[in-house]
């Protein structure tokens, strides 16, 4: 049992550090990292806090716990408020 942890456990380890290695070797190149798209980030949210509120609302009619609707609406919530703190940042297109 503690194998197959132990391994897992070095699986992550060495996945998260091969991560970090590519990561800054990006950032040593030059390129930089490219800004996010918050105008994505909103409409995202709107989708996911419609989706999240019309899930809540079955779950609500059909006495089931609406505890798996929460999340979704929460980070709905939380990308509409990335994207429309950022707005002066949006992309035309």
């Amino acid at each position: 049992m503690w194998v197959w942890v132990s391994t897992a456990l070095l699986a992550i380890v060495l996945t998260l550090g091969l991560m970090w290695i590519l990561v800054n070797l990006k950032k040593k190149a030059g390129d930089g990292a490219q800004q996010p798209n918050h105008r994505a980030f909103f409409f995202m949210g709107v989708v996911m806090l419609i989706a999240g509120t019309a899930e809540l609302l079955v779950f609500l009619r059909s006495d089931v716990s609406y505890v798996v609707a929460l999340p979704l609406l929460v980070i709905g919530l939380v990308f509409v408020v990335i994207g429309l703190a950022n707005r002066d940042k949006w992309q035309g297109r």
